[in-house]
């Protein structure tokens, strides 16, 4: 899935339903594989609107013109080639095994995690998360969801941070923060860091080479340690044959959370 699929959705999430903008959005989400082959004033007459709202509505999306939205709208069901896509790789993997295989192979991976598990990195995190006031988590889809996940879990702990469903407010927000700010980003291929799926394919990105904030990411890609955009990273294991991280996620934010209560109570 790309990332206007995902803007539309998030537009669905935050909107209100009688708005022009939510009826654009489910409207050309129910007519997703067709959008590529429709010129503007179709896809305006299918809204019922004008062309000059689908054409405020697509800036609104960040595409600068018709033209970047229609390609970007390009349909198929794993547009990218990529085997880690979820239809290919965990559909595909549960068609083509047992639900026993299926459930084994997650639980191998949170254990091989666990066991390998850098526990310094995750308390240097945990210091960083008393230390910085202005803190924020972010993701791209399932990865966002991760930062969702933390965010409420360390609420619970009276600790307060920041996240965006939106990647365009993401991105604002890395390239504006100061050193004052820690920014934790989940991305299981590190690629967050570097581009992401849009108008062109891969576009690259810069707010990490410009951004002040200190920089942790929970990735299972260990070149990522390397990488002179990053402060420090956590590192999760994996199989190469199904993708759990969606999964381990949620266990590395209850180790994360945990790890803060104590800390914080000590404190």
């Amino acid at each position: 899935m790309g990332i206007l699929y995902n803007r539309l959705l998030i537009i669905l999430n935050e909107e209100h339903s009688d708005s022009t903008y939510y009826h654009i959005a489910i409207t050309m989400l129910k007519h997703i594989e067709e959008l590529s082959v429709l010129a503007i004033n179709e896809i305006a007459d299918l809204c019922a609107v004008s062309k000059s709202t689908i054409s405020k509505f697509i800036r609104f999306l960040g595409y600068e013109d018709y033209w970047d939205f229609r390609y970007a709208a390009t349909f198929r069901e794993n547009k990218y080639s990529n085997t880690s896509n979820y239809i290919t790789n965990v559909m595909g993997y549960m068609e083509s095994h047992t639900m026993d295989e299926y459930v084994n192979t997650i639980k191998c991976d949170i254990e091989e995690t666990y066991r390998n598990l850098d526990w310094n990195a995750v308390d240097r995190l945990v210091h960083d998360l008393i230390r910085y006031d202005k803190v924020a988590a972010f993701g791209l889809m399932f990865s966002e969801t991760a930062a969702i996940d933390l965010q409420t879990k360390l609420a619970y702990n009276k600790k307060f941070i920041v996240t965006n469903i939106n990647d365009l407010k993401q991105d604002d927000y890395i390239r504006n923060a100061g050193e004052d700010t820690l920014i934790i980003i989940f991305s299981e291929s590190g690629k967050y860091i570097e581009r992401y799926l849009t108008i062109d394919d891969f576009i690259c990105k810069n707010e990490f080479e410009v951004t002040k904030a200190k920089v942790v990411l929970i990735t299972s890609e260990e070149e990522m340690i390397h990488d002179p955009r990053v402060d420090d990273c956590i590192l999760f294991r994996k199989t190469e044959i199904l993708c759990t991280h969606r999964i381990i996620y949620r266990v590395l934010t209850d180790i994360i959370a945990f790890k803060y209560r104590e800390l914080s109570k000590n404190k």
